[in-house]
């Protein structure tokens, strides 16, 4: 049986009293080893999601639970060491003069000692493929580097989840794909979870399951491929397709028989290379 990990129940949350509410009885479950993926446009209510679950908000009602931790005040730290973050801009979470020093911060601060400390470092930075970098400033990389050097202070902290809140967004597309093969590769062989928050649907085709936000209500849930199938409902709420899936779209409006809407390039060439190589 799979492993609830992480579990919200009617969650609401409002900045203000006199304020619409930010969230309004969200609910959903994330699976231990599942990359789960919350995506919405701006005012969706996708960020405040990702700072109740790194408990800098604490919601007005309903009930966030990581592993056996309710989130509450005196929960906030245990929490935190069952999360880590990564965030939009990996300069803002720098504090190292070089890549070995930055990735040991987290675990100085927790107290880890020397011994335990210094393998747990090579280590991470390995996972991450930038060992040839641990003497670098962190500041000179690009920024898919950064991002893989801010993931591997995360995993050298050893934390059951990894919020990728936007982490790729600032990215260029070789960035941003060196940033999901990183990921991937290390859910695979850690069995980590993954929750990505994101606005960008290209970003939601590597994921398991999906929720999508609006207006601070759950809107839509499956996988992607069944999100992606609700084509202009997206649109409508300020969400962009993927190429792959309005190309599939534009082509079953005009009658070619293609068998689905695809989530990625390489799975729409393969059906139309099949459909083609019939005719």
């Amino acid at each position: 049986m799979i492993d609830t990990i992480l579990e919200v129940n009617n969650l609401c949350f409002r900045y203000r009293e006199d304020a619409d509410w930010a969230l309004q009885n969200v609910s959903f479950s994330v699976k231990k080893g599942e990359w789960f993926a919350i995506v919405g446009h701006n005012g969706s209510g996708k960020s405040t999601m990702a700072k109740i679950l790194n408990g800098l908000l604490i919601p007005q009602q309903g009930k966030v639970t990581v592993r056996d931790f309710a989130l509450s005040e005196e929960t906030i730290w245990d929490i935190r060491k069952e999360i880590g973050m990564v965030f939009q801009n990996p300069d803002n979470q720098f504090v190292g003069a070089t890549v070995k020093d930055d990735v040991a911060f987290g675990l100085e601060n927790n107290g880890i000692v020397t011994e335990e400390m210094i393998p747990r470092v090579e280590e991470a930075i390995k996972l991450v493929n930038m060992s040839a970098f641990v003497d670098h400033e962190p500041h000179h990389l690009s920024g898919g580097q950064k991002q893989r050097v801010a993931i591997a202070g995360i995993i050298a902290v050893q934390p059951s989840i990894i919020v990728l809140d936007e982490a790729t967004s600032m990215l260029d597309p070789i960035g941003r794909k060196e940033v999901l093969e990183t990921v991937r590769r290390l859910k695979e062989e850690r069995n980590l979870t993954i929750i990505s928050i994101t606005h960008d649907l290209e970003e939601v085709a590597v994921a398991d399951r999906v929720i999508v936000m609006n207006k601070g209500h759950l809107f839509a849930e499956g996988t992607p491929e069944e999100v992606f199938a609700l084509g202009e409902k997206l649109t409508e709420i300020g969400l962009d397709l993927p190429f792959a899936a309005k190309l599939s779209q534009s082509l079953q409006h005009k009658g070619l028989p293609v068998s689905k809407i695809h989530i990625t390039d390489e799975g729409l060439v393969k059906d139309l290379w099949t459909l083609y190589s019939k005719m």
